[in-house]
């Protein structure tokens, strides 16, 4: 096979690859046009009509060419007053016409766009909640919310603005075509003789366009990520003084992005002067032409000027058209982008068949689970099996990256094991709906993530309408109370994002008040008590006993001492269950357990 055959071949296989995108994302996207489809055809109208309009703009000044200062003479008799009075006349029509209509289409192409994007990003963010946490611990927060937003947009000009450009510029040519060749269909000839060339600078160009809007697209994602990273964590960044360090990151995805939209500008820059270069030729070969036609007095001076004219409009759509072509390239970048969050699929799935949980008394039971966040990663689980009693106080303990927040998160099926089962009294967690498992676990992550909402409603998160009474005693149950009634405007006031004025230890309190107040049959609590000071610990503490009676009560611990009480601890080594028992047999006991609770305990014997 020569090189020839090998590069044919390559090509067609580029193309046919493109083609086979563009149909892909193009099918995911009727769904949000078909509710529309009156309003397209209202604007298909409105377009015919605008395009009737363009046709019409050139004549007015022909007649005056041929009928007022040239020597034709009408079929119909008219003086000259009367002639022009009525040319002025169409004049005002045609304008006011073409204004009207124009600014219908473009009103309603901009409603109908608009609802687009409200569906498309109601959609995704659906999209978004839908997915497990494995999809976004892949990808980068910057980059789905980048997706969610400005590629919408880009798609939204593919989806109504492209298609209704791409159409009007057809029916302009076609009917400006129909024109011209009925007016002289040798210029006609003459000007299409430059179409050719027209769509290979089209084709040349367009696939390097693509290349360059995907990485720029890529690259705002990237930008709107280091941004995210960055401002989320800037008491970090405070604390490190790395400010300098993330300007750098942010500069450098900047600079990326940059030099990709610089040749993307470049390419259509160069695309715009060839042409202007093919227009040009197209325009002069027909002025050259027409101007010997008129003298020879085969063509009038208005033909010719409405000729000339109808020429630049001509032109006009092709370059539009091109520019169309490009910019639904620049579009079906995004659009693929959004087609693979669309189509992203939850490795947590809803079994069709499953039913709304019942009342859960308690009871949780792991029956040889294993379970690895990547699948060509080692196990993080490893067979782990044991139950637990309903209304029990189980602690899982264990060095860190032990399993122990895995264990939790498989109960409340924010994954699912690779092998083995998971049950709540009884029955298999996939047997039931995720909405109705998770109505029945409150959760107190390590880490509190609060919102830009009043106290109150921070605190009924989990508990939506709940009393304010409800939320007042679970505050007081958390040992937040206090605290709460001394800010400004009580449990109505406004907390900054991720509740950043309040203290590490108040926002934990918060966290542990929606969580007495959601009131689950299953209560987790990872490190309840990280990032207390010693007055909240004690309050936590204090009310241990309240916070987790009649509950099936998880703890993750580190610190040992809030474990001292539970009703069984569990030892967590290696993804499996090492040892099991009370504090004071485990410490007997001289294991893993014992030999924790000593490296914790010896700087207070030493002291």
């Amino acid at each position: 096979m020569s090189v020839f055959d090998v590069r044919v071949r390559e090509k067609f296989s580029e193309a046919a690859e493109s083609l086979g995108r563009t149909r892909t994302a193009l099918s995911h996207f009727g769904p949000f046009l078909r509710p529309r489809k009156k309003g397209l055809l209202l604007a298909l109208f409105l377009l015919l009509l605008e395009t009737g309009t363009s046709l019409a703009q050139p004549w007015p000044l022909a007649l005056i060419l041929d009928y007022i200062l040239g020597d034709q003479t009408l079929p119909i008799p008219l003086s000259q007053p009367v002639l022009l009075a009525a040319i002025a006349v169409l004049v005002v029509v045609i304008s006011t016409t073409s204004r009207g209509v124009t600014a219908s289409r473009r009103y309603l192409l901009s409603k109908l766009g608009q609802e687009t994007v409200f569906d498309m990003r109601d959609a995704l963010y659906r999209k978004v909640h839908a997915l497990g946490l494995d999809y976004h611990g892949k990808r980068r927060t910057g980059d789905t919310i980048t997706r969610v937003t400005s590629d919408v947009k880009e798609v939204r000009s593919l989806l109504v603005d492209s298609i209704v450009e791409v159409g009007s510029s057809f029916l302009i040519l076609i009917g400006m075509l129909v024109v011209m060749v009925w007016l002289n269909w040798q210029l006609t000839l003459l000007a299409l003789l430059t179409v050719p060339f027209l769509f290979l600078a089209v084709k040349r160009y367009r696939l390097a366009l693509i290349e360059r809007m995907r990485v720029v697209r890529t690259k705002e994602g990237a930008i709107t990520s280091v941004i995210q990273e960055a401002v989320t964590g800037i008491r970090a960044v405070k604390i490190f003084t790395r400010e300098d360090d993330e300007i750098d990151r942010f500069r450098k995805e900047s600079r990326d992005s940059l030099t990709a939209s610089v040749d993307s500008s470049a390419i259509e820059a160069k695309f715009s002067v060839l042409l202007g270069v093919v227009g040009g030729i197209g325009t002069a070969l027909v002025v050259y032409f027409g101007t010997r036609q008129v003298l020879a007095g085969t063509l009038t001076v208005g033909g010719l000027t409405v000729f000339v004219s109808y020429l630049g409009l001509f032109l006009s759509p092709l370059w539009a058209l091109s520019r169309q072509v490009n910019q639904i390239g620049k579009s079906l970048v995004s659009g693929e982008r959004i087609v693979e969050l669309l189509t992203a699929e939850p490795t947590v799935k809803e079994d069709p068949n499953a039913r709304p949980a019942p009342p859960f008394e308690g009871r949780v039971t792991f029956e040889d689970v294993h379970f690895s966040y990547e699948e060509e990663a080692g196990e993080v689980l490893r067979g782990m099996s044991f139950e637990a009693e309903p209304g029990s106080r189980v602690a899982l303990v264990g060095v860190s990256g032990a399993g122990k927040t895995t264990v939790t998160s498989l109960l409340a099926r924010l994954y699912d094991p690779r092998g083995g089962r998971v049950f709540v009294d009884g029955g298999d967690i996939k047997e039931y709906t995720l909405k109705s498992l998770r109505d029945q676990i409150a959760f107190v992550p390590q880490e509190p993530m609060l919102f830009r909402a009043t106290v109150a409603e921070n605190i009924a998160y989990g508990k939506p309408g709940a009393a304010m009474q409800e939320i007042e005693e679970a505050a007081r149950l958390a040992g937040a109370d206090v605290f709460i009634r001394e800010m400004p405007e009580g449990y109505e006031t406004v907390l900054s994002e991720r509740g950043e004025s309040l203290s590490g230890g108040q926002r934990q309190r918060v966290s542990i008040a929606r969580a007495m107040l959601r009131d689950a049959p299953i209560l987790i609590l990872d490190e309840p008590q990280s990032g207390l000071d010693a007055e909240a610990a004690e309050a936590v503490e204090a009310h241990w006993r309240e916070l987790t009676a009649g509950r099936t009560t998880f703890v993750i611990a580190h610190e040992l001492r809030l474990v001292k009480d539970v009703d069984e601890i569990l030892v967590i080594e290696d993804g499996q269950v090492a040892e099991t028992g009370v504090h004071d047999d485990l410490v007997a006991s001289g294991g893993l357990y014992s030999r924790l609770y000593a490296l914790q305990e010896r700087p207070a014997v030493q002291s």
